[in-house]
């Protein structure tokens, strides 16, 4: 059985440095839709490198 790390990815793709910035979350729609559109874009963001892998 092959492990994760017998696996070699002969392209990597170069991530930016993200930068945290601290908010104040509120109770309110607007605080709502900005954490679920963050939260969407970091889960779908190495979407593309799991699809490329698993049809390999």
């Amino acid at each position: 059985m092959k492990r994760l790390k017998d696996f070699k990815i002969p392209e990597r793709i170069p991530r930016a440095a993200v930068k945290v910035v601290s908010m104040q979350f509120g109770d309110g729609e607007a605080t709502r839709c900005i954490a679920l559109h963050h939260a969407k874009c970091v889960i779908l963001q190495p979407k593309g490198e799991i699809q490329k892998l698993t049809y390999k």
